[in-house]
């Protein structure tokens, strides 16, 4: 079998279930044959990086170092009859398909679609496709993605997933209809998993007057601006951006982004940020939801700088190293602490309660190791507000001294209460003057290395109350500067947590309900 004439370097194969592009067609030394060179999207899929018996004849962007054992040789297509090369286009699909002129949302991936078909036929068929899917297709370049999209007028959302198109030609406005952008009436573009770079995309960002949704998840990148890459005028109505899973590490690459004018949600999950410096003026005006899950983020003034975000409302940030070592409730003060605007965190929704309780716990950490209110506002921003809301903590009475680990392994004395009270009622209260009498209550000295499992054992015997019926929750009390005791509640039911992890102090308590 020959190579099918349709068949150039930069096309796009599907051998099987593995798609790639054409690197190389020709001859190679040592083999007779026509021979393909083909980057596979998969790179456990290919036995070397194009070099063949010390001859190189392309080159892949991501592939393992070249082995000698396992070169055995480049796509042979001439007399190989096992191998099977076919592209279709756009409306052979759509012929086969009648019912797609019904429908609105459509699914066409893994058709070994290349091509839009004849000249005009999607556009004799007057489709109201207003979402559609061409992931892991076998088109190989804007032109192509052009001819479809300027055919289909009601086209709201493209999806190119797992695609690899050739960089957009210098003039873009060979893409044009006529005088009218293909992607003009475009809202949403995912192109995850697409190796495109941001300044290719930057490219034909003029074409995509109205998008709003940007997805470009997975896509290897390093960088987005650089020097000569203009930031400014650019997806202006852009208001949701995915740049999960790639590998950006530099805060600087994220600021220019917030010249975004229109920019609301920005995920960031899984890269190699380590580092935020948010201070510039009149950046991320609109911005309110932002996750940073699965990043570097290694010292809690970064989280800190986050306050200059005075929209932002939903902020994720889990799986970060400033978290290690840290309860889920510590670790949700910090952040409510640190940042005034947010109501959900980590998939936590703060209502202003929770709030209260999290910021006065988070004044009560600001104390230690600090000997005055001067110094423990120069490192935490919004000490001085906080304390004007919950008023100011007694450093007479605070622990200066961190506690070491041996103290921490040493015994504690707590006191557990017996209340009838459901959870909504407890956390209701927020001075300890609002508390009801409690049924029961003891006192006994613990280990902070206990387990919560273990402390049901000793509340049973203690207060009679069965371990599988009882909810726990351990209250820490604040002096407020009006002679109050605040307090804090913290759920404390995770059997597997020992009471170190919710950061237990001297004469805590640990309320017991019973279950409903």
């Amino acid at each position: 079998m020959s190579i099918p004439p349709c068949i150039k370097v930069g096309s796009r194969i599907q051998v099987k279930s593995d798609i790639g592009t054409v690197l190389y067609i020709g001859p190679t030394s040592n083999d007779s044959g026509n021979w393909l060179g083909v980057e596979w999207d998969d790179p456990n899929r290919g036995k070397h990086d194009g070099l063949h018996h010390g001859t190189r004849y392309f080159q892949c962007k991501d592939a393992d170092p070249y082995d000698p054992e396992n070169d055995v040789g480049l796509l042979y297509l001439g007399g190989n009859t096992n191998i099977e090369v076919e592209t279709v286009g756009f409306e052979k699909v759509q012929r086969k398909q009648s019912q797609l002129s019904s429908l609105k949302v459509v699914g066409l991936s893994e058709r070994s679609i290349s091509s839009a078909g004849e000249v005009g036929e999607i556009k004799k068929a007057d489709l109201y496709i207003q979402d559609i899917d061409l992931s892991r297709n076998l088109i190989n370049s804007w032109n192509t993605v052009a001819d479809i999209t300027s055919q289909l007028p009601h086209l709201l959302y493209l999806r190119l997933n797992h695609s690899r198109l050739t960089a957009p030609p210098t003039d873009i406005s060979s893409l044009y209809s006529n005088t009218i952008s293909p992607f003009a009436h475009l809202t949403a573009l995912s192109l995850n998993n697409t190796n495109i770079t941001w300044a290719d995309l930057l490219l034909v960002e003029p074409l995509f007057e109205q998008l709003t949704n940007l997805q470009m998840g997975k896509n290897n990148l390093t960088f987005l601006w650089g020097k000569e890459i203009p930031h400014e005028n650019v997806f202006k109505k852009l208001k949701c951006l995915n740049l999960e899973s790639n590998e950006l590490d530099d805060w600087n690459e994220i600021l220019p982004l917030g010249q975004l004018k229109s920019l609301e949600k920005l995920f960031l999950n899984d890269n190699k940020l380590c580092k935020l410096q948010t201070r510039v003026p009149d950046t991320f005006q609109k911005l309110t939801l932002l996750w940073l899950d699965t990043n570097q983020i290694n010292s809690w003034e970064c989280i800190s700088e986050l306050d200059t975000f005075s929209t932002l409302v939903d902020l994720r940030c889990k799986r970060n190293s400033i978290f290690e070592g840290l309860g889920v409730e510590e670790g949700l003060a910090q952040i409510v602490g640190r940042i005034r605007s947010v109501s959900i965190v980590n998939g936590n929704t703060i209502d202003s309660k929770k709030r209260t309780d999290l910021e006065r716990y988070y004044l009560s950490q600001c104390t230690q190791n600090r000997d005055t209110h001067d110094e423990i506002a120069a490192i935490h921003p919004r000490y001085r507000e906080l304390c004007k809301v919950h008023g100011e903590p007694d450093l007479s009475t605070a622990t200066n001294t961190k506690i070491s680990t041996v103290l921490m392994d040493k015994l504690t004395r707590a006191v557990f209460k017996h209340y009838s009270l459901s959870p909504e009622a407890l956390n209701s209260c927020s001075y300890a003057k609002d508390l009801p009498s409690p049924i029961k209550e003891a006192e006994k000295r613990i280990l902070p290395t206990m387990l919560i499992r273990n402390i049901r054992k000793i509340i049973q015997k203690l207060l009679m109350v069965p371990a599988d019926e009882q909810q726990l929750f351990l209250v820490h009390y604040l002096q407020t500067d009006t002679n109050e005791q605040s307090i804090v509640v913290m759920d404390i039911s995770d059997d597997k947590k020992d009471l170190r992890h919710y950061g237990i102090t001297e004469g805590d308590e640990i309320f017991v309900l019973n279950k409903a």
